[in-house]
C-alpha cells in the first residue's frame, strides 16, 4: 500500500487461511472504507484521496487478494465478490469500526452494491467511480475480444491483448496497454507509469484467476443496485475508454442515486484528477454520511 501519509493502524486479517492487509489513516468518528480494485491494481489508487478524506474520517485502506501486501492465491474462489466482500467487513471489523461509507472503482462496484445493498445497517452511503458492471453495452472492441478471450490469436493487436494466451505470453506489455487504455486524458504518462508499477506487482496467473472466479449475475447486480438505494454517488468520465459512461448512468437511475459526469475523463478520475473529484466527494459524504466539520 502506497499513499502519502502515515496510517494510524495498519495490519492484516486472516480470512479462511488468505491474509489481507490493511490500513487506517485519520481517528475521527465517522469512517470512510475504501475498496480495492480488481486485482491488477492494489490500494495506492486512492493515495490522493486518504489524506484529503482522513481530515474529516477515519479512512481504511486494504490491498485486495492478488496484489500490494495482500496474499495471491490462484484458486479463483478467492476472487468471488462474495469473498471480496466479505474481506471488507473482517477488516472494518478488524480495526472496530461498525459503520462505514464506502468508495469503489471499476471493477469493485459489484462488491461496492453486495454492501451497499445487503448491509445497510453498516454501508450508510456509496461512492461509485467509474463502475464496470455488465448493466450497459461495453465497448464494442472490448467485447469481442472478450469473446476470444480463451483462443489463441494470430497477432495481439490493441484489445485483443485480453487474452489469456498473450497475459502468459507477454504479461509486461498487456498491463502497459490496459493502464494505457486506463487515461485518456492528455500528459498522462505519470500516472500510467505508476499504475503499470502496480499491475506488475501481481502476474498473469492470478489474473487469469480473477477472470475465473464466481461473479455476480445481472439478476442479482439489477436486485442490489435498487437495493443500494438513494445514498449512492456515481463519478463517470465521459472520455472512459474500460467502462462506457452509459454504465454510470445506469447505475444511478437504479438506484435513484447521484451521477457526476466528468467531460474529458478517463477511468480513473480520482487519481487522474483529485483536485476536481475530491471535494465532489466531500460534498457528497458532507450531506449523507457528515464526518468532522470543515475548517
Amino acid at each position: 500500500m502506497i499513499v502519502d501519509v502515515p496510517a494510524r493502524v495498519e495490519g492484516a486479517v486472516t480470512v479462511d487461511g488468505i491474509h489481507v492487509a490493511y490500513q487506517a489513516f485519520g481517528d475521527q468518528p465517522r469512517a470512510v472504507l475504501l475498496l480495492p480494485p480488481w486485482s491488477i491494481c492494489h490500494s495506492a489508487i486512492w493515495r490522493h484521496q486518504v489524506q484529503r478524506l482522513a481530515e474529516h474520517y477515519t479512512v481504511v485502506t486494504f490491498d485486495g487478494r492478488g496484489n500490494g501486501a495482500s496474499d495471491r492465491p490462484l484458486d479463483p474462489s478467492n476472487y468471488a465478490d462474495e469473498v471480496s466482500a466479505a474481506d471488507a467487513l473482517a477488516v472494518l471489523d478488524a480495526v472496530g469500526i461498525d459503520e462505514a461509507a464506502i468508495g469503489c472503482v471499476s471493477g469493485a462496484a459489484s462488491v461496492g452494491l453486495l454492501l451497499a445493498g445487503r448491509h445497510r445497517d453498516r454501508v450508510p452511503a456509496a461512492v461509485f467511480v467509474a463502475p464496470s458492471l455488465p448493466i450497459a453495452a461495453g465497448h464494442p472492441e472490448r467485447v469481442e475480444a472478450a469473446r476470444v478471450f480463451e483462443e489463441p490469436q494470430v497477432a495481439y493487436e490493441g484489445w485483443l491483448k485480453f487474452n489469456r494466451h498473450y497475459w502468459r505470453q507477454d504479461w509486461p506489455d498487456f498491463v502497459a496497454f490496459f493502464m494505457g487504455r486506463c487515461f485518456t486524458e492528455p500528459a498522462s504518462a505519470v500516472q500510467i507509469a505508476e499504475y503499470v508499477e502496480m499491475g506488475l506487482d501481481t502476474t498473469a496467473n492470478v489474473i487469469s484467476a480473477t477472470v475465473d472466479a464466481p461473479g455476480l449475475g445481472l439478476e442479482e447486480i439489477l436486485a442490489l443496485a435498487t437495493a443500494a438505494g438513494p445514498t449512492t454517488l456515481v463519478i463517470h468520465g465521459a472520455a472512459d475508454a474500460i467502462s462506457p459512461l452509459e454504465r454510470g448512468r445506469e447505475l444511478a437511475r437504479l438506484s435513484v442515486g447521484e451521477l457526476l459526469v466528468l467531460p474529458g475523463s478517463g477511468h480513473q478520475p480520482q487519481y487522474r484528477d483529485p483536485k476536481r473529484v475530491n471535494p465532489m466527494i466531500l460534498e457528497f459524504l458532507e450531506r449523507r454520511h457528515p464526518g468532522r466539520p470543515h475548517r
